[in-house]
């Protein structure tokens, strides 16, 4: 493999893995907050709470990813606190430093990157009632996803994935001028 198209895959492989931290933290670590006023659906507004032993634990683990860890511990739980926690990880902890600078919004865009999101995004929906039933760590969830995704129906899945979101950028939009 070309070096540049193995650093592209390393740096796939590094935002993907921010992504899976921040859905691990919010799978394992969300609360609700009894004294917190409701959301605008009328539920508890829910929130992230890493215990201290937890902070610990990733500080030991995953170094890297503690900044993530703290910023999102204590922030409720929502798409925007998510999309931004992510995004600030990679831009400050990531993009110059594990990958070449300003590579990041690349990455973000690549069909390869959407495809490896969409295929985690499947292995957490078919495995949340395993990952449920005791804690996993999160070198426990990297391994069970990488085995996952060596499964013939896995790689099916991600064949028509990518044939699918390549077919979706080549596609022009239906409104556009051509």
């Amino acid at each position: 493999m070309p070096e540049a198209q193995e650093q592209f895959q390393s740096g796939v492989a590094k935002v993907l893995e921010a992504v899976m931290f921040e859905n691990w933290l919010r799978f394992y670590f969300i609360t609700e907050k009894p004294d917190a006023p409701k959301g605008k659906d009328g539920q508890p507004a829910l929130f992230i709470a890493i215990p201290v032993k937890g902070l610990e634990r990733i500080s030991q683990l995953f170094p890297r990813l503690m900044p993530m860890a703290e910023e999102l511990n204590g922030q409720e739980v929502s798409f925007e606190t998510s999309r931004r926690a992510v995004c600030n990880f990679v831009l400050a902890h990531v993009d110059g430093q594990v990958i070449a600078r300003d590579s990041a919004a690349m990455i973000f865009e690549s069909a390869t990157f959407q495809v490896q999101m969409q295929l985690f995004n499947t292995w957490v929906q078919m495995h949340e009632e395993q990952l449920d039933r005791s804690f996993v760590d999160f070198g426990g969830w990297q391994r069970l996803f990488d085995e996952w995704r060596t499964t013939p129906a896995a790689r099916e899945l991600a064949e028509k994935l990518s044939i699918s979101v390549q077919g979706a950028v080549a596609a022009p939009d239906e409104g556009s001028v051509q």
